[in-house]
């Protein structure tokens, strides 16, 4: 009888035992032999953001989607470039900046790109800055956007084969106001 007690209560602390928790085994590896792929989706174009500096201050601007670059030239002091759209090549953008050292700067009245005939310029503030505006060619075949800080001059100019659009003209617009200009003096190390 002794012995069917000791069954009978064996029995049960089997089965509470058998369904406990079990723990699994880890397993110390020094190398992996699988590999793991991970999904990596670039930036798009549009998220992408220019900084340059001129003179002692930082420049960032988006220029897409006329980020086909075809010309240009980027110093410290100064700075231009050319970009294309890649689905539109009859209108380009150019970027040009300079800092308060160069013979350009100075008011933005009478800054002019050579080679175009320009109108009138109207006020702007777009950015908050010293000194904006905005001026259309005589042709109505160029727009620029240019300002002035206390360290540098800059402007953003679309050029079109044909008279720009209102469209053309809201592109530009956007370009300009999406531009940062913060003044880095002593942030950055010298080399």
């Amino acid at each position: 009888m002794k012995k069917k007690w000791v069954l009978l209560l064996l029995i049960p602390l089997l089965v509470l035992v058998g369904c406990g928790k079990k723990e699994k085994k880890q397993e110390v590896t020094n190398s992996s032999e699988k590999g793991m792929v991970i999904k990596d989706e670039g930036k798009k174009r549009s998220d992408i953001i220019n900084n340059i500096l001129v003179g002692k201050s930082k420049i960032s601007f988006n220029n897409a989607p006329y980020d086909k670059m075809s010309d240009g030239k980027f110093t410290q002091s100064e700075l231009w470039g050319t970009f294309q759209n890649k689905s539109d090549n009859k209108t380009s953008i150019q970027i040009n900046a300079a800092d308060s050292l160069q013979k350009i700067y100075g008011d933005i009245n009478g800054y002019e790109l050579k080679g175009v005939k320009w109108d009138v310029e109207d006020p702007v503030q777009y950015l908050g800055v010293m000194e904006e505006a905005l001026q259309y060619s005589k042709d109505k075949k160029a727009l620029m956007y240019k300002a002035r800080t206390g360290d540098i001059i800059f402007s953003v100019t679309m050029f079109s084969k044909n008279k720009l659009t209102d469209k053309n003209e809201l592109e530009l617009k956007r370009l300009a106001k999406g531009i940062k200009v913060e003044y880095v003096e002593g942030q950055i190390g010298a080399n």
